[in-house]
Order: structure tokens, then sequence, then C-alpha cells
């Protein structure tokens, strides 16, 4: 009996695992996705600002904003999920008052916008 719960134990951890590895994939699909759009989005601001026809002050702004969105591609690209749920997990274990008053603050700020709309 214990060997037959053992195996369905098993059974059950190996299939949330391949459900979570097909997550993850999904997940890197969409990274990538995102990750390459702001990059081309950041070489085409970059390219812009380098018309001799863009105003100087302009074009500064528009090369920090091109700098921004190229760094964003990055952080985008290694993100880690798991790492950020457990750190989000570890947060509310060690405060879960505070992460109550965070999300009701949160769900009320969400509901007043919709509610305008």
């Amino acid at each position: 009996m214990g060997i037959n719960n053992w195996n369905a134990d098993r059974a059950e951890e190996t299939w949330a695992e391949s459900k979570n590895s097909k997550k993850s994939t999904g997940f890197e699909n969409v990274k990538t996705i995102i990750a390459d759009k702001l990059h081309h989005v950041a070489e085409t601001l970059g390219e812009k600002t380098t018309n001799p026809d863009a105003h100087y002050g302009m074009a500064q702004y528009g090369e920090q904003a091109s700098e921004w969105l190229d760094q964003s591609a990055d952080y985008v690209r290694q993100f880690d999920y798991v790492e950020a749920n457990a750190r989000f997990r570890e947060y509310v274990g060690k405060r879960p008052g505070l992460s109550l008053l965070i999300a009701g603050g949160v769900g009320l700020i969400i509901g007043a916008v919709l509610r305008r709309r």
C-alpha cells in the first residue's frame, strides 16, 4: 500500500513538473517576444535621434529613452519567474498583514479605475 501511494505521488509530481515546464516554455516565449519588441523600439528610436534634422534637446531625450528601453529588454530577458515567485512567497510569509493591506489597496485602486469607465 505504501508503494502504491509513493507511485501515485511520484506520478503527480512528474505531471506537475511537465505542466510547469510547459508553462515556463510559454513564459520564456513571451519574455523573448517582449524583449525583442522592446529592443526593436529602442533601435528605431536610436536611429530617429541620430537624424540630422532632430533638435539637440529632443535627440538627447530620445537617446535616453532608447537606452532605458534597451535596459528594459535586457531585464525582461534575464527575469526569472521561479525566483521572483519564491521571493514573493517569502515576503508574504514574513509579513502577511502588510501583504493583505497592499493587496487591498491595489484592489481598491483598480476598482476605482474600472468603475470610472
